[in-house]
This record gives C-alpha cells, sequence and structure tokens, in this order.
C-alpha cells in the first residue's frame, strides 16, 4: 500500500513537473547565451488575473529565478505533502518575488490534476510564501 501511495505521488510529481516545464521549455529565447537575466521593474509584466493571461516571457523569467531544486520543494510543499521549508528555498522564493510565485502557482493549479482543488493550491501558495517572509527572512 505505501508503494503504491508512492509511485502514486511520483506520477504526480512528475506530471506537475511537466506541466511547469513544458511550455517554458518550448518557449523560444531570443538570446540564447543568456539563461536567466536580471529582472526589474522594466521588464516584469503587470501580474495578471488568470495564468492563462501570463505573456510567455514573464512566466519564463519567473521560472528562470529558482532553481529546479527549490522548484521541486515549493512544488512538493504546496501540490503534495511536504510539511517543511528550508532558509535557502524560502529565500529563492521570496527573491523571486510575490507576482512570480503567484504567477507560477496559478499556473500548475489551472492545470487538469489540480483545478478540481484550485482555491486550496493558491492558499497553500500564499501561506508558504507568508512563512518564508514571517520566519526565514524577516
Amino acid at each position: 500500500m505505501a508503494r503504491s501511495k508512492n509511485i502514486s505521488f511520483a506520477v504526480l510529481l512528475f506530471m506537475g513537473i511537466t506541466l511547469i516545464a513544458s511550455p517554458i521549455l518550448a518557449m523560444e529565447n531570443e538570446d540564447e547565451s543568456t539563461e536567466a537575466e536580471y529582472i526589474d521593474n522594466e521588464n516584469l509584466a503587470a501580474s495578471p488575473e488568470s495564468s492563462t493571461e501570463i505573456l510567455p516571457g514573464f512566466l519564463k523569467n519567473c521560472a528562470n529565478t529558482i532553481s529546479k531544486s527549490t522548484g521541486d520543494k515549493v512544488f512538493n510543499y504546496i501540490f503534495g505533502d511536504e510539511k517543511s521549508l528550508d532558509y535557502d528555498t524560502c529565500s529563492e522564493v521570496t527573491g523571486s518575488g510575490k507576482e512570480c510565485h503567484d504567477a507560477l502557482v496559478k499556473y500548475v493549479a489551472e492545470g487538469a490534476v489540480f483545478k478540481a482543488n484550485y482555491n486550496f493550491y493558491l492558499k497553500r501558495g500564499d501561506d508558504l510564501y507568508n512563512i518564508c517572509l514571517a520566519v526565514f527572512v524577516d
């Protein structure tokens, strides 16, 4: 039974990461020599209401501000059963900014696998961000 749950969780995790990474990796990057560039107020789009309205560049810039290992930890915390956070994860999450964090959470939560519990996942994402601000950053 436990093995079955582990396999199910691994499949869900893989699907979630695929949902996040596929469209982002498929986007064409005009300057292939720069993997992630500094993001400031001039090149950030306004935070959209729905991830379907997110400009591809905005979402890609947001994804480029966090490492894969941090992305995995955040995904597991919001969409899985991870219960702990660490300083490095919180530093990257808060460093990317609230707009980016919210946009990435919305993008995944609107997917077919998670849409039924959309509001729960948005709240879980807000909780993660607020915990990071209160405990690890302040």
